[in-house]
């Protein structure tokens, strides 16, 4: 049972929650979500994709860089028995140096060129020409696809779906970023309204102290009786229970908003706490619905990634197309020959052309029946049809989502103005009940009926102020106008230029910066 022990208890709640509010950082939306942008560990690990699909491109331009070699050879070889009668050493031995230069490079028609040059050097202590004898070439050689692997179309084919990929890339992390600016709006605000409806508990503590006062002193008076004032002592034990369970609500918002602004990792002790804006008075009219469905269409990010998806698999269904074709190449060469017996000499007569070799040829390489590759063929059209389909499911699904907040966020305002109604009611009954009270003519359970009422209605219209907000913002996430809504700006183009960079940050900057 309550009693007057009651009023020290109630005092030092109020006193802690005065500490606490001394305590408390101001921290404001916009420098929340620039936290939040800055340290989220969520969306640093989703900006490592883009660098890897960036650093792809790279890999990609990296197949038509020339490509240097060089070898070196030493052999000596002896015979057990001459092999012939010229031969004029019992045991014939023979030396041989070689060492080969040059440069290969595949274009962007799938040729393939090496220019290269070589120098031989023989010993032998039998009978030659030339002793020791150098020769030396100079030559060039290609290999040029006829079918499959020919030309531009096929060979820059992987360079453009990489890139391709980098812009998908970049659109899944806009996503991302938008999620994360999204969640950590809607923190803010559950934060403030934890805020709010802790207040709104408090008062009504309040009031119910007042009330218990008063009813004592009118049973002193002998005007109420002893259950009136045992009824006042249990509403101060039902709002001292819900002012502890709103202080856990801040606690939990507040950790919230710190995950999702990524200031702690929650494995030590925290201090403090924050001091966030009030909910707003007012909110914004809602744009017409078809504006909004347009809008969603046409800013849909997750529906511009799937095109990029799309395009993707149009690629490899090209390249899939190409590996039913036969292998037809062209190979051609041609050597300039020198050789004398110093190695100079051989050099130069190379570089003259006193000797030549020259080759022309046709290759054929021809799969018995193509069965790999027109069942990799036939995948990847179905494939495509896959991607086109969830393209248009991605899109009828985001204008429906569309139409739905909209619904949400409209019928909200609309709630907003009925339970603000209703609370101006319930203000002006408890009013008049609380003068009857006083005047002997209700007893204390109608006047704590009215308060009862009054405090549902607060908590309505709280709740209907914090539920349309949340309506929307998501429904500002959804129709693509979250980064204007937050003054953000999203630097596409400079994301890009970035295609040779180790490390990739989300281009992101305030309004107030440009």
């Amino acid at each position: 049972m309550a009693s007057r022990s009651h009023i020290p208890l109630i005092c030092a709640l109020f006193g802690a929650v005065s500490m606490l509010a001394a305590e408390s950082q101001r921290l404001s939306l916009d420098a929340a979500i620039q936290s939040a942008l800055e340290n989220n560990l969520g969306l640093r690990i989703s900006s490592l994709e883009p660098a890897n699909a960036l650093d792809a491109i790279e890999i990609e331009e990296a197949q038509f860089d020339p490509s240097l070699f060089g070898n070196a050879a030493l052999s000596e070889r002896q015979s057990a028995a001459t092999s012939s009668a010229l031969d004029d050493a019992v045991t014939p031995q023979s030396k041989n140096r070689r060492a080969r230069a040059g440069v290969e490079m595949r274009l962007a028609t799938g040729a393939s060129v090496t220019v290269g040059s070589s120098i031989n050097r023989s010993e032998s202590n039998n009978n030659a020409a030339r002793n020791p004898d150098y020769s030396s070439d100079v030559g060039l050689s290609l290999r040029q696809p006829l079918l499959r692997g020919a030309w531009t179309g096929v060979n820059l084919a992987p360079l453009a779906r990489a890139k391709v990929n980098a812009q998908r890339s970049l659109f899944e992390l806009r996503s991302d970023v938008l999620d994360l600016v999204l969640g950590t709006e809607i923190a803010y605000w559950n934060l403030a309204f934890a805020r709010a409806d802790r207040e709104l508990i408090a008062s009504s503590l309040e009031l119910a102290t007042n009330l218990l006062e008063e009813n004592r002193e009118r049973e002193r008076l002998g005007l109420v009786t002893t259950l009136e004032v045992l009824q006042a002592e249990a509403e101060i034990l039902s709002q001292q229970e819900a002012i502890i369970q709103a202080e856990r609500a801040i606690e939990d918002a507040e950790d919230a908003l710190r995950r999702t602004m990524g200031v702690v990792d929650f494995s030590g002790p925290i201090t403090g706490s924050f001091d966030v804006d009030g909910l707003p008075e007012q909110l914004t009219a809602l744009r017409p619905m078809d504006a909004v469905v347009l809008d969603t269409l046409k800013n849909d990010d997750a529906a511009k990634a799937q095109e990029r998806r799309l395009e993707v698999q149009r690629i490899n269904r090209m390249l899939a197309e190409d590996a039913t074709r036969p292998e037809l190449d062209l190979t051609a060469g041609v050597d300039y020959l020198g050789r004398d017996t110093r190695g100079v000499r051989a050099q130069r007569g190379a570089l003259r052309a006193d000797g030549y070799d020259w080759n022309v040829g046709l290759e054929v390489r021809l799969p018995w029946g193509f069965r790999e590759a027109k069942a990799r063929e036939r995948q990847a059209v179905r494939s495509v049809e896959e991607s086109e389909l969830q393209l248009a499911d991605i899109k009828q699904e985001k204008a429906l989502a569309a139409r739905n907040a909209w619904r949400s966020a409209n019928a909200g305002l609309k709630r907003i103005e009925v339970a603000r109604a209703a609370l101006a009611l319930n203000e002006k009954t408890f009013e008049q009940e609380r003068a009857r009270f006083g005047s002997g003519v209700v007893p204390y359970r109608n006047l704590l009926e009215a308060q009862r009422d009054l405090d549902r209605a607060k908590s309505n219209y709280l709740s209907s102020v914090i539920e349309t907000l949340r309506a929307a913002v998501r429904l500002s996430r959804i129709d693509g106008s979250l980064f204007e809504r937050n003054g953000l700006k999203w630097e596409t183009d400079d994301a890009f230029a970035q295609s040779s960079s180790r490390e990739f940050r989300a281009p992101i900057t305030s309004n107030e910066d440009n």
